[in-house]
């Protein structure tokens, strides 16, 4: 195995170098970089590159908690050892929060390092093999990886898996692509309900052989939809989302990506754990609200977490759900409040939980329905993005 990166940070170049001769002594590692400034922080964090990064003595946990928080998903690949001068009960539940993987006093004694970057071998071994696992399934199979497309909310009940199902049936209708719908709400997922599906398996039937895990097996746990859509439902008992790591929904999608052309996402109405790392996968992201003051002011503070996870802004599509309801907003006050153009606006129409008590997707039970038409229009807006991502 080669050799773990690790990168140095401390405001003083004297610790910085006390720092280096330590680990130059852990045989597996190698100092790719030092520096005295937080930007190559965010710069290693932005980069996404598997390694270690040792923030301190001088730096204090306050002077990375920004950073550590609009990344905490690529925590996940940079792993973060805070040096103080002193441990506290306080300090280690502030860590805990912001994701540090450790927290060490300095000085410290050789001993205690290569505990403490020991275990940060074992999860840089686990990122490296499931990368590769992921080129082998890619070049097996001869994909290049799916477009991912993720329907979010931070409100319940705004329509997201309404949206998400019929653009999968859409996706997978104009474009005659492989199309697998995957239900990120594992306790209470209903987009298997809503296709009028009773599925085999749920996600939770994948958690005991996700080690084992491979693209024939994984297609096996697929339900198929009669307009071609796999979908990958959610779990029957509430309480078994317990069981479902992060690491395994990880697994799972890594595998969908390249055996497939779109993954289309329910997700929950939270930044769980799952929403963060899947949004470093995305490549579209619909924000759907609605005609009401809490949907509007979710909508407004989740477009200002997005901003400081850095989200790229061209890769997001607003959804105003139930656009045409006479409830004293407008679309043009709610544009003004969110500072952002809506991108589609989907009417109220009475066929919507029709098709939905049917278990039949509105764009094939009523295609030429103005609730048809503007999903219509979100598809076409997806596939053109993704044309001119690849001029």
């Amino acid at each position: 195995m080669n050799k773990i990166p690790v990168v140095i940070i401390d405001k003083e170049e004297e610790n910085i170098k006390k720092i280096s001769t330590l680990l130059k002594n852990v045989s597996d590692l190698e100092i790719i970089q030092s520096s005295t400034s937080l930007k190559d922080l965010e710069a290693l964090l932005e980069e996404k590159m598997p390694s270690i990064v040792t923030i301190g003595p001088s730096y204090k946990v306050e002077d990375v908690e920004k950073i550590l928080k609009s990344h905490s998903a690529d925590l996940r690949f940079v792993k973060v050892v805070l040096l103080v001068k002193e441990i506290s009960a306080n300090l280690l539940k502030k860590a805990i929060k912001l994701n540090v993987h450790d927290v060490m006093e300095f000085p410290f004694t050789y001993s205690d390092l290569k505990e403490s970057i020991r275990r940060v071998e074992d999860i840089y071994k686990e990122v490296l093999v499931e990368k590769s696992e992921t080129s082998v399934e890619e070049k097996k199979h001869g994909k290049k990886g799916s477009k991912i497309i993720m329907v979010f909310s931070t409100k319940g009940g705004s329509g997201t898996s309404f949206i998400a199902t019929n653009l999968a049936v859409d996706l997978a209708s104009q474009n005659k692509k492989e199309v697998i719908l995957f239900d990120l709400k594992y306790q209470f997922g209903d987009i298997a309900l809503m296709l009028n599906l009773y599925p085999k398996h749920t996600i939770y039937d994948i958690v005991s052989v996700v080690d084992q895990l491979d693209y024939e097996m994984l297609n096996s746990f697929l339900t198929v939809h009669s307009s071609g859509v796999k979908v990958l439902p959610a779990l029957i008992d509430p309480l078994q989302d317990e069981f479902i790591s992060t690491k395994s929904t990880m697994k799972i999608v890594n595998i969908l990506s390249k055996i497939s052309d779109f993954i289309v996402i329910d997700a929950p109405p939270v930044f769980s754990d799952d929403v963060l790392s899947l949004l470093e996968k995305t490549d579209y992201l619909c924000m759907v609200t609605s005609m009401d003051v809490p949907n509007i002011k979710n909508l407004k503070i989740s477009l200002q977490v997005l901003e400081q996870l850095k989200f790229p802004q061209e890769k997001m599509f607003l959804v105003l759900n139930r656009a045409d309801s006479k409830v004293g907003i407008t679309m043009d006050e709610i544009e003004k409040t969110i500072k952002k153009k809506i991108n589609v606006g989907i009417p109220s129409n009475r066929i919507v939980p029709l098709t939905i008590n049917k278990g039949t997707p509105v764009v094939t039970d009523s295609p030429r329905s103005a609730v048809s038409k503007s999903i219509h229009k979100l598809t076409r807006l997806l596939i053109v993005a993704g044309e001119k991502r690849r001029r």
